[in-house]
């Protein structure tokens, strides 16, 4: 079976297996590489959906859970890409992108910006362009492109295939900092994929 068709009997139906019985969807048998991947991509999932409705205070003071320590996470700040960070780091991802600049880089090379996400995604192998429909739960979804300002990064907690399994054709999102807030988007379709009407997903990073 296909990487893609793996995630296709999987990923239709994890967030809504997680939303009904608060465990983790059962699909079919895997390599153990594989299972320990879709245990980590299910609780991303898991993690998102318990945050739906957390609200910021004045001035980007989001919720302190995300300020996950010794990573240099800032708070208050812009905080769609700490949410994301946050979901990942609780759910066991080890290589992620870093909170903070390296010495001597650019301020931009951090991930509370959120474009960078793609950035760093496409320096580590990770990346997967929107036009390639190619994406599981657990994935970050970047909206815009390095080095743009207008930009925002969320996480996808469910996806929609064709017959075949090998494209996506719709997914759903959980994002912070949208109006202020963690969002479930409802199902959307890939083609056209948005944050707001000047606000294109590019692509999509993945955890592994």
């Amino acid at each position: 079976m296909t990487g893609r068709a793996r995630r296709a009997a999987l990923g239709v139906v994890l967030a809504g297996a997680l939303l009904v019985a608060g465990s983790p969807a059962v699909g079919q048998a895997q390599p153990l590489g594989d299972q320990a991947e879709w245990r980590i991509r299910q609780q991303i999932v898991d993690n998102a959906l318990h945050q739906v409705g957390q609200r910021e205070g004045n001035g980007n003071y989001y919720p302190p859970q995300y300020q996950v320590t010794g990573q240099g996470v800032l708070r208050p700040a812009e905080w769609c890409g700490v949410f994301v960070n946050w979901a990942w780091t609780t759910a066991g991802v080890q290589d992620k992108p870093a909170m903070r600049p390296a010495p001597g880089a650019s301020v931009l090379d951090q991930g509370h910006w959120a474009t960078y996400w793609q950035k760093w995604g496409k320096a580590n192998g990770r990346w997967k362009d929107i036009s390639e429909r190619d994406v599981a739960p657990g994935d970050a979804v970047v909206y815009g492109n390095y080095p743009d300002m207008h930009a925002h990064v969320g996480l996808v907690v469910e996806v929609r295939y064709d017959r075949t399994g090998r494209k996506a054709t719709h997914v759903r999102t959980i994002e912070g900092n949208f109006d202020e807030r963690v969002v479930y988007s409802k199902l959307r379709k890939i083609e056209g994929l948005n944050a707001g009407k000047y606000l294109q997903a590019s692509g999509f990073v993945s955890p592994f």
